[in-house]
């Protein structure tokens, strides 16, 4: 079973309720309200080559290191690395974010938020030196905080999202996705995901 249309529906949500928001801070009491989700076609793209699309993250991306004791899992902690093509027009930067559409808990469980990220950057290395501003995930940790699911064998599945802003900088320190979404709502201009599964054990 293919989980791409799964992805496509939840990054599909998101787009319309931030589009929505857009909406709601642009447009003038005079002026009518114009659907802001037809900006979400231009065939912007994500691709990782730690994974393939719908195919299992890597043994190296669980969650371990500062943050993970008592968590249940003791991995590297190392994020996959990114790259994104057709970028939309009026991008000035990108946002990222890693969401485990899965997690048993409201809003999902958000295990990495970066932004910042210039224009002419059309790759996340993944693990190491991040040059860029990190937020903080769901553990809660700043910066990359890798997959952790029950060790029951139930597959969850992560959804990678490149957000291209029409602004150049956000403000903020180690922001939340909640906090990130709220401050980029009128200035997306696009975005891509792609999906990933983990599960544990590992060995199943």
């Amino acid at each position: 079973m293919s989980f791409k249309p799964r992805a496509l529906a939840i990054a599909g949500s998101v787009l319309v309720a931030v589009s929505l928001t857009t909406v709601a801070v642009e447009a003038a009491p005079a002026t009518p309200a114009k659907p802001a989700v037809t900006m979400f076609f231009h065939p912007f793209s994500i691709v990782s080559p730690n994974f393939h699309e719908d195919g299992f993250l890597p043994v190296s991306a669980e969650f371990g290191g500062p943050g993970s004791a008592g968590s249940g899992c003791s991995g590297r902690n190392q994020a996959p690395a990114l790259h994104w093509s057709n970028v939309p027009k009026g991008t000035k930067s990108f946002a990222f974010t890693i969401t485990d559409v899965d997690a048993p808990v409201a809003d999902f469980f958000h295990h990495w938020v970066v932004y910042n990220i210039p224009r002419n950057v059309t790759t996340l290395k993944g693990h190491g030196s991040n040059p860029f501003s990190e937020g903080t995930n769901d553990y809660p940790t700043v910066g990359y905080g890798g997959p952790c699911p029950p060790p029951n064998g139930e597959i969850h599945h992560y959804v990678f999202t490149i957000w291209a802003l029409s602004v150049s900088h956000v403000s903020g320190t180690h922001l939340t996705y909640q906090k990130l979404m709220a401050a980029i709502a009128p200035h997306v201009v696009g975005a891509a995901s792609t999906i990933g599964k983990f599960r544990l054990p590992l060995d199943q």
